[in-house]
């Protein structure tokens, strides 16, 4: 073991810790003049260094303005536009500010990787409120939509001529939801909290895959038409011969939901508290993770798993450690359930197998319902309270 005097040691740590502290100080002012204030009474004579200098009026001139990797801070006010983030970027949102989206498309839109929107009110969008979007060939990767309100959004309806309304199929027009990731990887939905939207968190693969996202810690409660949280696949990305998908087309996989509060969604309409979904051929939604979520007072079953006739591929996904109250108010009209039901996986035709294990299943009439001849399960330590079937083989 090397020994050095104490008097050299102590001074090689006092030259690294004023080194370190100039770094900081450096990087500190080059952060500090990094970030642009917007406010409501912003104008571009002032000098830009806090919400009461502002210089910009609007979020996107403030998006506009800001260098890549760059921060905007958004004032109290509420600002009646759709917001694009097409950089890199930091939105933070002081307390009080609302994005007031009536009439419009979306209220914030992101279109590049290394994104973060946090703290903002968003509200009254045709589509989504917030939507994270990719394209053929670009999976955007590592935003973060954290501590968001998200509320009264997907408002356009099966008439309007937003592309999401437009039922497709089995898949319905819900205007996508409140939150989309859509062509999205490595990324987190966090903290939020969606109510009283068409339908709350939605995860497909339109334009290519959307795979290894965190949708952890949200209250997605009271949507009325949709599911709480939905992974569905709506692309033709499967190979059969390799048994994946083909990344530059599309699946939804090793996504992880965890630790949400998932309560009275689809109620007006048809909507589970998680569906995951698969319902034409070679569309995929394998290997996710729903784990150690409240679920309860939903239309459809508390963890939902379809493909439907002639649908794809549903295989290995997870469902573990969740609370799952009384739920399916409504019945599942695919599987043919009428009574209260905790989990169902349903498919007709294609050969699936799941993980359901150390859930808390209680007052449902059905605990798990599986589709006979075509779903297998490896079930351990599941709990049932108050329930008359715990496992129904369909």
């Amino acid at each position: 073991m090397h020994s050095f005097p104490r008097f050299a040691y102590r001074s090689a740590a006092i030259a690294s810790a004023l080194a370190f502290a100039a770094s900081m100080a450096l990087s500190g002012s080059a952060a500090a003049s990094s970030v642009i204030y917007v406010a409501p009474g912003g104008n571009s004579g002032q000098a830009g260094k806090s919400c009461a200098t502002a210089r910009y009026a609007t979020v996107n001139d403030g998006v506009t303005a800001a260098a890549p990797g760059g921060k905007v801070v958004v004032c109290e006010g509420t600002y009646d536009e759709m917001v694009t983030v097409d950089k890199a970027l930091t939105l933070n949102a002081r307390s009080g500010v609302t994005i007031d989206a009536t009439g419009l498309d979306n209220g914030i839109l992101i279109t590049h990787s290394n994104v973060s929107v946090g703290g903002f009110t968003v509200e009254n969008a045709t589509g989504e409120g917030i939507l994270a979007e990719g394209s053929s060939g670009n999976v955007i990767a590592h935003v973060k939509i954290d501590g968001n309100t998200v509320l009264h959004n997907d408002q356009g309806g099966p008439d309007s001529s937003y592309t999401e309304c437009q039922p497709n199929g089995e898949i319905p027009g819900d205007c996508g939801e409140a939150i989309h990731l859509m062509t999205v990887r490595d990324s987190k939905v966090l903290d939020n909290f969606v109510t009283r939207n068409s339908g709350g968190i939605l995860l497909t693969d339109e334009f290519g895959p959307t795979h290894d996202n965190v949708i952890s810690g949200n209250t997605v409660i009271d949507n009325a038409f949709d599911c709480g949280i939905t992974l569905a696949s709506h692309n033709a990305g499967w190979d059969p011969g390799s048994q994946t998908t083909t990344p530059s087309v599309g699946g939804v996989f090793d996504n992880t939901v965890t630790h949400n509060t998932v309560r009275r969604n689809g109620l007006k309409g048809e909507g589970a508290g998680v569906l995951i979904a698969a319902s034409f051929p070679l569309a995929a939604a394998y290997s996710n993770q729903v784990v150690d979520n409240a679920i309860a007072g939903n239309e459809m079953a508390g963890v939902t798993i379809h493909s439907h006739p002639g649908g794809g591929y549903i295989n290995d996904n997870v469902i573990s450690w969740n609370k799952i109250g009384r739920n399916d108010l409504g019945g599942d009209p695919d599987a043919g359930i009428t009574q209260t039901t905790g989990i169902v996986v349903y498919s007709t035709d294609q050969p699936t197998h799941v993980v359901i294990d150390h859930n808390t299943i209680y007052k449902d009439h059905f605990g798990i319902w599986l589709s006979s001849s075509t779903v297998t399960a490896s079930m351990a330590h599941n709990s049932f309270v108050h329930v008359a079937v715990p496992v129904k083989n369909g």
